[in-house]
């Protein structure tokens, strides 16, 4: 309170002191979320977390809308000159330390390691390259979370409960309806983020064949709406949103189609010419194959990241991974076209 006493609004609240501030705070990592610290205009961080998202959240105390001051900086002091040298020592440690966790679980053969080397060699080293790249820019946090873990990804109740009404109205219809499907509707010109493109739902077959609930859990930590992946790729083959966004994919969804049970007329005549009534779909195949490598990069990098999360961590199952070999079969699919 009485170092950030402006934006903590410490002046209405008069069983507090009004006349001493504190100038320095020295803190763990207990204060980068949910303070607003924005009468600072300086972050020093004298350890370097091998998350760059912890480092971001942390600057993001003091970079707020509100915040009086003209300029903000952020300062850091990496642990040796020479960063490889410090990432090859974690990556080493870290590496050792899943392998570990892995093979006590009992539920892993040490013989069939393939599945396990393949994240820790490559994928494991995701965070590694942000590192490097935060020494010379401030990264989008944005761009950082698409590779993590984020709490606010699965509240997706209210979609939820969208569906239930409208099952309880259309279940019948639902039930008799083939895979496939597909519509065509215009972007919103109010939100630049719908660009044409198409939103692809897909759903992984050997992850609908299991019946094992643990595993089934499992890769729900890495993808929420498992056995099912919803990619949004714009026209130029730009993937906007992975699986790993499935609450800003249903938004787009729900502010395209929600109430509408006509289809728009003239885009969908613009559509049937284009693709000569469905013979000609080599534009959407190729999408659609931008969609599926951005599946099995995105669902490698995620579940190395649970690896690196904690202690916890565990491997998901190779038949349950989406990898190159993954069957997937075509739900629905939503063209977002102009006209």
């Amino acid at each position: 309170m009485t170092f950030s006493p402006e934006s903590k609004q410490r002046s209405k609240m008069r069983s507090m002191p009004q006349d001493e501030e504190i100038d320095l705070l020295i803190a763990t990592d207990c204060i980068s979320e949910g303070q607003n610290l924005q009468d600072c205009d300086t972050v020093v961080n004298y350890d370097i977390h091998w998350n760059p998202v912890r480092i971001i959240q942390r600057f993001g105390r003091i970079d707020q809308l509100k915040s009086p001051n003209p300029e903000v900086r952020l300062i850091n002091f990496w642990p040796t000159e020479d960063l490889n040298k410090y990432i090859n020592l974690k990556h080493r440690v870290e590496a050792r330390m899943a392998l570990v966790d892995i093979t006590t679980t009992a539920d892993d053969n040490l013989l069939q390691s393939a599945p396990v080397e393949d994240l820790i060699s490559d994928e494991l080293r995701f965070r590694d390259r942000q590192l490097k790249r935060l020494q010379n820019e401030i990264l989008d946090m944005d761009g950082l979370n698409d590779d993590g873990i984020s709490l606010t990804e699965f509240t997706l109740d209210d979609f939820r409960q969208d569906l239930l009404n409208y099952l309880e109205v259309n279940r019948r219809l639902l039930e008799n309806a083939p895979l496939g499907l597909y519509a065509v509707v215009p972007p919103d010109p109010a939100h630049q983020v719908i660009a044409p493109g198409v939103i692809f739902c897909l759903r992984q077959l050997s992850a609908t064949r299991s019946a094992d609930a643990k595993e089934a859990s499992r890769t729900e930590t890495v993808n929420p709406l498992q056995p099912h992946f919803l990619v949004y790729v714009r026209d130029d083959g730009n993937v906007r949103f992975t699986f790993a966004q499935p609450k800003q994919i249903l938004e787009i969804y729900r502010l395209l189609g929600a109430g509408r049970s006509t289809p728009y007329k003239a885009l969908c005549q613009l559509f049937d010419q284009e693709t000569d009534n469905g013979s000609k779909m080599d534009t959407y195949s190729g999408l659609l194959t931008h969609a599926l490598d951005s599946i099995v990069h995105m669902f490698k990098c995620r579940a190395a990241a649970t690896l690196q999360s904690g202690r916890g961590g565990v491997i998901v199952s190779q038949s349950q991974q989406a990898s190159e070999d993954s069957e997937f079969e075509l739900i629905t699919w939503l063209v977002i076209k102009s006209s």
